[in-house]
């Protein structure tokens, strides 16, 4: 059986950005916090999936409904 992975919602916000193909400064602005926040957010992100580079996080939040 897969372990279910949950991201929080701020979590959830930054994938959809960086689908949308927003930069960690962009995404900052957006959400009204650092982009050095933003780059903390998606490394934990990464980590949490275990993903390596955006376009698997992006395939990972495709599969799983969050895009």
């Amino acid at each position: 059986m897969k372990k279910r992975i949950v991201l929080t919602k701020r979590e959830v916000q930054i994938v959809i950005c960086i689908s949308q193909g927003l930069s960690n400064k962009k995404i900052g602005k957006k959400l009204f916090i650092s982009h050095r926040t933003v780059d903390t957010h998606r490394t934990n992100i990464m980590r949490k999936l275990n993903v390596n580079n955006s376009a698997m996080l992006i395939k990972y939040a495709m599969e799983n409904n969050l895009i």
